[in-house]
């Protein structure tokens, strides 16, 4: 099994999990949005990570748990993981990053 067909077998069982990142593209789960890709490989550009992935993680959903709810100017309402969250802080304007995710009501 190659690490593509690998990856693309966890990114289907990730889509029925509603506890994973809503995102639809991956970021270092440490850094945010700090990825580089090339040939099919991805990895951190923060100096400080060693981080790297056999495949194009920025072109794939992420399949990191759900930690933050952002909650979006427009009243949209997701859930990111850690790296998403800490990207969210960074990018929305006129919304915020709260950790937790929503109750289920």
């Amino acid at each position: 099994m190659t690490d593509a067909t690998a990856y693309g077998q966890a990114q289907q069982r990730s889509a029925r999990v509603p506890s994973r990142c809503s995102v639809p593209w991956g970021v270092c789960p440490e850094h945010g949005a700090t990825l580089a890709s090339s040939a099919g490989r991805t990895w951190c550009m923060d100096p400080s990570c060693l981080k790297a992935w056999p495949y194009d993680r920025m072109g794939a959903a992420c399949l990191e748990p759900a930690t933050h709810t952002v909650q979006a100017s427009d009243g949209g309402r997701y859930i990111v993981c850690d790296g998403h969250a800490r990207a969210a802080r960074i990018h929305v304007v006129g919304g915020h990053v709260d950790p937790g995710l929503p109750n289920a009501s």
